[in-house]
């Protein structure tokens, strides 16, 4: 803090000036600058917009001014707290976004960081992080897999890195790894960390790239309570266009030999029998949110607590989901240099019959009886699936999930030395997921009843230790940072199951109840040492520096491997601030970035690289059973980490006085040294191990176009576009000429294949090349012969289950009260494999016929031109109708319109006791695709092991989702 010298002859003594600085919603600026007019003394609000300033007198004015924001100027007067409100002025885009371990202006960043405003997504239904950052954020591309309440994204951050292992990044909430993603309406800033310079300060854990979220604090205020309310139903937009019951009943006639009787032929076709799945199966969801917040505080203490409460029924019957969150932080001067941040937060997920059956839903004879009214049971498919009743194991099935999690952290921080703080951070997350199912005998004919419990329990600990010293000399800025940390994570699980139940009265809650009964129970535990060093430099502003060094040391490998060093740089020049650049108005931002590091992957199963003994019991011709070992996973002492090395070169340019400002990245991602599963060859004992070999490369444009075309008194336009273009190829493999996954055993095999000079979610299909005089399917061979049964060697490798282009607009639009938002999400360049079209389109696998309408009127036999037909023969026993070929590999682009809200704000001059804000939603508008399934955004494989990066096997569609918003602030 600066201070002031005086002589003797001055009456007058220092005067201490202290407050806090919010933006217009109540959410404090850290970071805002305060300076003394007419003098080059000033300092800035901390993470929780507080700042304390020695003044000279009470004449002094003070400047507030935060990038972004109109300034404002207080003469201090008799005044010795100053709370100001500043009003954002959308004309200015600088803001402090959190970088790791810290926080910094983003005018001053030399890495690609890219941050997601509050204001984008405020007023909009969003439930989950993925509604968030889809479409607001460029280099992540975010996909929405199921439609399922409660169902996680895909998130990725430049592309796929990984061949064995996950590619999603890392979320680090208030500075805990791994810790609950909050309800979005406790959520302050979003921060995604992007190229090596700005993740390499997370090491081991940042080669997919970092999500940063800080959560809200409290505000030295009079408490602001907030009261939210959302109300919403949900109906699928797409159905699958299947045969009904007369319709198939004559289709299995005609192709089987199978006929009817008159009566039911006549009952299928007035609609007295048969069923229709789809209706019987689907339905309107509807979900209700209730929200409550209260913030303030009085002195030297904040605070922050929320609650909420979210209720969602699924558009599949008998499925629900509810989620309940409780948080409160607080922070507490202590002393002028002793401050505490503490905070807890409580959830519970549970959830209903949460599985997705939608594959069995479209594949299920219409024409057939429901169940055995006499006994109850559900009837079995007798002419197509070979799955159970799906209508019965939705109906019969009791299947409830439970995540209990408490997080508790306490950071205490020390104001040591003017610019010298030191912080130690403590974490604790806790998490209970019992889990209980129940499986009646009557859910499908010649079942048995079943049952099972199991419950899991986690802890993590973690401990961070961050000693930082800023100072700004004349026209140069130094920050240096370093951290020691510690974090450990132990986990426990038991599990018990029996079938046979002797009655079903209790459902899952008796074990002895089970004629046949298992049991077991697992330990694993893991842990990281991580020392980091960071140093940042800036001149007048101008030219930005900045070099990090982290070394992690984890518990899952062996010997001196268990260490990896993780260094990065990068450096910045903002030419604006050049003498030579001041005569011209139209540039307020021209800055060139370039940064290069290096992060890690230590995502392997704990213990993986440890030789481990399996037992098996055996009677050797006794009627004893004896225990016997063998070694199932081999010593590999020197796998050790995944890195990934990246190069980055980027742009911000800002012109206009910040009303279109533009960010460009292009991006280069090395990921070498992969952690790959190796077969065995069977006469060495089979199996797998883990080595480091091969090598990934991504390459590809970030872009960020954010523009304020109208900037009136009571009208404001923001329009952001934000897109990416991505390019994955396998560089190399480590001797290996090809690995082959997403293996569905059931649907002949293999699907994909990582090989080199291609994308990673590559297909591995036999080349469709349209059908022969008797309509049989044609495929393409190796040497261009076209036959009806190609052999393995005729596959080629085609296609990619990632996009090659994404894109998202979002409009925000105020009009005095009003405002609207437009939300707009593209995937470009990308394909699905749609089993689901080839299950329902012919016999084979888990099916014995067509339930596709297309499949048979536009087949081969029912077509009188040929040229007309869609699908081949039905009736011809040499035909051979292959899932995995290219016949149903789809050009999955679409162009979404995701969301349009529209809102209006009461303010409290008009209610007297409070501001209110209404507003409706509709969300899942529309969708402009040639892919013919439900929705080419999502994908599932049940089934399908390994790999599966595209394949739609009765993938769950998102529904169109209506909903009313009622929020209130007293």
């Amino acid at each position: 803090m600066p201070t002031f010298a005086y002589s003797q002859e001055t009456s007058s003594l220092p005067i201490t000036i202290t407050g806090t600085v919010t933006d217009d919603t109540g959410d404090t600026l850290p970071g805002a600058t305060v300076k003394i007019r007419g003098v080059n003394i000033g300092t800035t609000t901390d993470v929780n917009g507080y700042y304390t300033l020695q003044v000279p007198n009470e004449n002094t004015i003070l400047i507030f001014s935060f990038l972004g924001f109109t300034r404002q100027r207080v003469t201090v007067g008799t005044q010795r707290e100053i709370n100001i409100t500043l009003v954002e002025n959308a004309r200015q885009i600088d803001e402090v976004v959190a970088i790791g371990y810290g926080a910094v202006k983003k005018s001053d960043l030399s890495g690609s960081i890219s941050t997601v405003s509050r204001r984008s997504y405020n007023e909009q239904p969003v439930k989950q992080i993925g509604e968030i950052l889809q479409g607001r954020t460029a280099g992540v591309e975010v996909t929405t897999l199921s439609g399922l309440p409660g169902s996680g994204p895909s998130i990725l951050i430049r592309g796929t890195t990984s061949i064995n292992k996950s590619s999603a990044p890392l979320y680090i909430v208030d500075g805990i790894f791994g810790a609950e993603i909050p309800n979005p309406s406790d959520i302050q800033s979003i921060e995604i960390l992007k190229d090596a310079s700005a993740t390499a300060i997370y090491g081991s854990r940042g080669s997919n790239g970092v999500i940063l979220i800080t959560t809200k604090r409290g505000i030295e205020n009079n408490a602001v309570v907030t009261v939210e309310m959302n109300w919403g139903i949900s109906k699928i937009i797409k159905k699958y266009d299947l045969m009904n019951a007369y319709d198939y009943a004559n289709a299995l006639d005609s192709v089987t030999g199978k006929p009817f009787s008159a009566d039911v032929l006549e009952g299928y076709k007035n609609g007295s029998l048969g069923i229709d799945w789809q209706d019987l199966m689907l339905q309107t969801a509807c979900s209700q949110e209730y929200k409550l917040s209260i913030t303030g505080g009085s002195g030297k203490t904040q605070y922050f607590i929320s609650g909420s409460f979210l209720d969602q029924t699924a558009i599949t019957v008998n499925t629900k989901y509810n989620r309940y969150h409780f948080r409160t932080n607080l922070n507490t001067e202590v002393k002028p240099w002793f401050n505490i941040a503490y905070g807890v937060n409580l959830s519970q997920v549970k959830t209903h019959n949460l599985y997705n059956n939608m594959h069995d839903i479209i594949t299920y004879s219409p024409s057939m009886e429901l169940k055995n009214d006499s006994t109850g049971i559900y009837n079995l498919d007798p002419y197509n699936s070979f799955s159970e009743n799906p209508y019965g194991v939705q109906m019969e099935t009791k299947q409830d999930n439970y995540t209990n999690r408490v997080t508790g952290n306490v950071d205490l921080r020390f104001k040591i030395i003017d610019g010298l703080t030191l912080s130690l951070q403590g974490a604790l997350v806790y998490t209970h997921s019992p889990s209980f199912n129940f499986q009646s005998e009557k859910r499908s004919f010649g079942k048995q009843s079943a049952m099972s419990n199991s419950s899991s329990y986690s802890t993590y600990w973690q401990n961070t230790n961050n000693l930082t010293y800023g100072k700004i000399i004349g026209d140069h800025q130094v920050t240096a940072t370093a951290v020691w940390e510690l974090s450990q994570t132990e986990t426990k699980s038991m599990s018990l199951s029996g079938n046979n139940l002797a009655n079903e009265v209790v459902g899952y809650y008796n074990y002895m109840n089970a004629a046949t009964r298992f049991g077991g129970n697992g330990y694993s535990a893991s842990s990281i040492a991580s020392g980091l060093g960071r140093l940042m430099y800036a001149y007048k502003n101008r030219y930005f520096v900045t070099g990090t060094y982290r070394a992690d040391g984890s518990s899952k490998f062996q010997g001196d491997n268990k260490w990896g060093y993780f260094p990065s740089g990068s450096v910045g020049w903002d030419i604006v601030q050049e003498d030579f650049f001041n005569a011209q108005n139209l540039f307020k931002q021209l800055k060139l970035r370039a940064s290069y590091g290096i992060t890690g992957n230590q995502d392997i199963a704990n213990y993986s690289t440890l030789a481990m003994l399996s037992s098996v019991n055996h009677a050797y011709g006794t009627t004893n059973q004896y225990a016997g070992y063998w070694e199932n996973t081999f010593d590999t002492p020197n796998v050790s980490w995944e890195k990934v090395k990246q190069f980055d070169v980027g742009i911000d340019i800002g012109i206009l006085n910040h009303r279109v400002n533009l960010t460009v990245d292009w991006y280069m991602k090395n990921c070498t040294d992969l952690l790959l599963q190796k077969a065995i060859p069977g006469y060495n004992g089979g199996g797998s191990v883990w080595v480091n070999m091969g090598e990934v490369k991504n390459t590809g444009f970030d872009i960020t176009i954010d523009t304020y075309p109208v900037t009136k008194k009571y009208f404001t336009w923001q329009s952001v576009l934000t897109g990416g273009f991505q390019k994955n190829e396998v560089v190399d493999m480590g001797g290996l000429e090809y690995l082959l996954v997403a293996n569905g055993s059931t649907y002949g095999g293999y699907m994909q294949i990582i090989q080199v000079g291609y994308p990673i979610t590559s297909y591995w299909l036999w080349d469709w090349a349209g059908f022969d005089d008797e309509g049989c399917n044609l495929y393409r061979t190796k040497n261009g012969d076209l036959v009806i049964d190609p052999d393995g060697e005729d596959r080629i490798v085609t296609g990619q289950g990632v996009p090659k282009f994404y894109f998202g607009w979002n409009n925000t639009v105020e009009w005095r009260n009003w405002t609207v938002n437009i939300l707009a999400t593209a995937a470009l360049g990308v394909d699905r494999l749609n089993i689901s079209r080839a299950i329902t389109a012919h016999g084979g696998g888990s099916n014995r016929f067509t339930t596709l309408r297309d499949a048979y009127f536009l087949s081969w036999d029912m077509v009188e031109n040929k040229e007309d037909a869609k699908y081949s023969s039905l009736k011809n026993g040499n035909n051979r109708r292959h899932f995995m070929s290219t016949f149903y590999l789809e050009d999955a682009s679409y162009l979404k319109l995701k969301n349009i809200s529209i809102s209006y704000h009461i303010p409290y001059s008009v209610l007297k006791v409070m501001n209110a804000t209404i507003s409706l939603s509709v969300q899942n508008i529309y969708t402009f695709t040639n892919y013919s399934g439900m929705d080419p955004e999502v994908y599932g494989a049940t089934g399908v092991s390994g790999g599966n990066g595209g394949i739609d096997l009765g993938a769950y569609p998102v529904p169109r989702t209506y909903s009313l918003g009622l929020m209130f602030n007293f």
